[in-house]
């Protein structure tokens, strides 16, 4: 069984406590303890209750699935680099995808899957995950916008994250092609 350690589960369970009378309604008897139980920052939970919460997440937001789940992803980012993983965080002048430290989280943060950059260009990269035990679209649209949020905080910019690569449509991995803006090049003084 997969798990995710709580820290992936605060923001959805933060969400839902907001929005406690709805969700209460939409979530299963298995997990309503999430209403009332305190989340345990590095307690493991299963990664299936993980994707239950963020269903019930969507069924409370406005607008199209697809761009809640990046937009998910995009919060969790921000939370876990101005929180807990915060000294993952790069200098905010921006880096190749490859020497990002906040990449580093993924093994901290969930119990199968390996993650890699792969960089192909001064503005490009391939992010890779094999044998993460809980495949779904709707984890990967959330980590779509997560990756892509990670590269933004350490300084990229216009970040584009395409899926190019899943393991539900029988590819050996899920993969993201990620491009940014090159940085610039400094200017030679006068």
């Amino acid at each position: 069984m997969a798990n995710a350690k709580g820290t992936t589960l605060l923001g959805a369970v933060r969400f839902l406590r907001h929005h406690r009378e709805r969700a209460a309604k939409l979530l299963s008897p298995q997990h309503q303890h999430y209403l009332e139980e305190r989340i345990q920052e590095s307690r493991w939970y299963p990664e299936a209750d993980l994707l239950a919460l963020i269903e019930v997440m969507l069924q409370l937001l406005p607008g199209p699935r697809d761009e809640s789940l990046p937009m998910m992803g995009t919060h969790s980012a921000r939370d876990h680099m101005a929180g807990i993983y915060s000294h993952l965080s790069g200098s905010g002048k921006g880096c190749a995808p490859s020497q990002s430290r906040a990449f580093a989280i993924w093994a901290s943060q969930h119990d199968t899957g390996r993650f890699r950059v792969e960089q192909l260009g001064p503005d490009k990269a391939r992010m890779t995950l094999r044998d993460f035990g809980h495949p779904s679209e709707t984890m990967c649209g959330v980590f779509t916008g997560y990756f892509a949020e990670l590269l933004r905080l350490d300084g990229a910019r216009d970040v584009v994250a395409t899926k190019t690569g899943c393991v539900l449509r029988g590819d050996p991995a899920c993969s993201w092609d990620v491009s940014h803006a090159a940085d610039e090049p400094a200017s030679e003084p006068y």
